[in-house]
């Protein structure tokens, strides 16, 4: 199978999902959706690591890593989804068309694809948040991710800059780039709409760019430095490593101050933001490999931790914050002391600020393992087998434990080598 036919899949098991469970109440089928997509991707063949930039036009190409990303978070999305409400017709849609686009971001050899690729998906999270949840922070999210999507749009056709290796080219256009993605991963100062957007849309909606879009994008910001110059390279990372640890240190200080569902939309954009410093500190071995178990970390805990409030706390949530908060051997462990490597290797400043960002995230995740009287209610019904929902949830934190017991062994299953 060939990644567009990945794609294709994706697409159309959304459609069809939307078309028909609804009119025959088999709403809950819909969870069946991300996992059609999912073993499309594992069906592809992959081959060794895309050059953006240097394919023909439609050129699609799956190595290793990009599929283990798009595996592991379809896989989350189908235990997020099992586990929530029924969706709505256009959660289901959103739900196809997102897989789509983000298996098309990650596969793009085309530069224009890849800039088509992320326009669309900014597009489709804008009108999908706007019109299920109609407020300034999804009206922000409507233009700051389609605008940054508009950057990287604009600067896809110079790539790879191979006929202007000095100037102010590389430099704009470096600059486009890290803005763009900056806003679709949600780095601050451009991507505030995504932690306060996770908070008040639906769960099916904020999943799609949690557990795939986001993810994608993260994967894309590190294959771009390969196709500048050493000038591009230097500002793209700069400004990557900047933006970054502001994201960090600032969702992390917010996430001590709200609760629930708010609190992990505010610790996983904390640990984007960490991922994305990496990337921009150019250890990119140590850092691809500690995004990379990041991302496996919170795609792994993300179907409990992204679940509506409710005013108690049960004991799976508890443990899920518990191994969210980076103390070994918790699966965030190995993560985040990777990316510390990498920073690490920058100056002792970032080092610093990284340390900072992640004594916070550790405070913020005892704070959500402890319970929280604070918690807002429930904003709809939650209708789920009590037995069927304990079961699944307990399956999650057995996995992400698992993940930390054998971080190796988890990494090399779905990343291979990297």
């Amino acid at each position: 199978m060939t990644p567009l036919a990945a794609a294709a899949v994706w697409a159309l098991a959304g459609l069809v999902a939307a078309a028909v469970l609804p009119p025959l109440h088999l709403r809950r089928l819909a969870a069946l959706v991300p996992i059609a997509g999912t073993v499309a991707v594992l069906l592809t063949s992959t081959q060794g690591p895309a050059s953006l930039g240097y394919g023909t036009l439609g050129t699609l190409v799956l190595d290793r890593v990009a599929q283990g990303v798009l595996i592991a978070g379809g896989l989350s999305l189908f235990v997020t989804l099992l586990l929530s409400p029924n969706l709505e017709a256009a959660e289901m849609r959103m739900t196809g068309l997102a897989g789509a686009a983000a298996v098309i971001l990650v596969t793009a050899a085309d530069a224009v694809v890849w800039g088509l690729a992320a326009f669309g998906a900014a597009g489709l999270i804008a009108l999908r948040w706007i019109s299920a949840a109609p407020s300034r922070t999804t009206l922000a999210a409507g233009r700051v991710a389609v605008g940054g999507a508009a950057l990287l749009l604009g600067a896809a056709p110079f790539l790879p800059l191979t006929g202007a290796p000095t100037g102010p080219r590389p430099v704009v256009i470096a600059a486009l780039l890290a803005c763009g993605l900056a806003a679709l991963i949600g780095l601050l100062p451009l991507g505030g709409w995504a932690g306060a957007g996770v908070e008040r849309v639906r769960l099916a909606d904020s999943a799609a760019w949690a557990l795939l879009l986001a993810p994608a994008a993260l994967l894309s910001a590190e294959r771009v430095g390969r196709v500048l110059p050493a000038v591009g390279v230097l500002t793209f990372d700069h400004l990557l490593l900047a933006l970054g640890l502001l994201t960090a240190v600032w969702n992390a200080g917010r996430a001590l101050r709200v609760a629930g569902r708010a609190r992990y939309a505010r610790m996983l954009t904390a640990d984007f933001g960490l991922a994305a410093a990496a990337i921009g500190a150019a250890r990119p071995a140590v850092a691809l490999s500690g995004g990379l178990f990041v991302l496996l970390t919170q795609l792994a805990l993300a179907p409990v931790l992204l679940q509506e409030p409710t005013t108690q706390t049960s004991s799976t949530t508890r443990l899920a914050w518990v191994l969210l908060s980076g103390v070994p051997p918790a699966p965030s462990f190995w993560g985040r002391f990777l990316l510390l490597q990498a920073l690490a290797q920058v100056s002792a400043l970032t080092l610093a600020v990284a340390i900072v960002a992640m004594g916070m995230l550790f405070l913020a995740a005892i704070l959500g393992a402890r319970g929280d009287r604070r918690l807002p209610p429930v904003r709809a019904p939650v209708a789920r087998p009590p037995l069927a929902a304990q079961t699944g949830a307990w399956l999650v934190v057995a996995a992400a434990s698992a993940l930390g017991i054998a971080s190796q062994a988890g990494a090399t299953l779905f990343f291979g080598g990297a």
